[in-house]
């Protein structure tokens, strides 16, 4: 059974031309007045040039631990890849970021107690690393570091600043009962 003009015939499919198919021809056009060059094939529109080194034998074996690198087969101008299945894994924490308590740490720096201030923000700053790099157990911890760090610094600044109150009124009392004492008769 044979197929009226035009139309396909399901039995026997049209025969394949690859010059339909081709890419056109890119590139620069052909330069004159180069020499040809050893060790390189020449290239079609351009001459052989000379001066370069020989061509490489071929590259390294495949490294292990590596993904499988892709093949060159220079006789048949095609890109052989090969693949290896491999897993990958990748782990995502779906909570919350633990409290880094930094605003804390920075207020009890610069209004209470400059040395354990700069540690709660150290630590602080040690909870944001921890997390971004998926530590979320050193992550916790470094929260907790920061907050007891912080605090510490808050009771301490508190406390000396009620000390000192308190000595600046106990001096001014002992100095105005010192005065007091006396008496001036003029």
């Amino acid at each position: 059974m044979s197929a009226p003009a035009g139309e396909i015939n399901p039995e026997k499919p049209p025969e394949y031309n690859p010059a339909e198919y081709a890419p056109p021809q890119q590139g620069y056009p052909p330069q004159q007045g180069y020499p040809p060059q050893q060790g390189y094939p020449p290239q079609q529109g351009y001459p052989p040039q000379q001066g370069y080194p020989a061509p490489q034998q071929g590259y390294p074996a495949q490294q292990p631990g590596y993904p499988p690198q892709a093949v060159y087969n220079q006789q048949q101008g095609a890109a052989v890849i090969t693949t290896v299945p491999q897993s990958t894994v990748i782990v995502r924490t779906t909570g919350v970021q633990p409290n880094d308590y930094l605003t804390l740490a920075i207020i009890v720096t610069i209004c209470c107690c400059l040395p354990l201030g700069i540690v709660g923000i150290v630590k602080a700053m040690d909870v944001r690393n921890r997390w971004a790099a998926g530590d979320v157990a050193g992550a916790e911890q470094a929260s907790q570091s920061a907050k007891r760090w912080s605090l510490a610094g808050l009771i301490t600044g508190i406390l000396l600043e009620v000390s000192g109150v308190v000595i600046i009124i106990i001096y001014y009392v002992v100095i105005v009962a010192s005065f007091s004492s006396y008496t001036y008769y003029g």
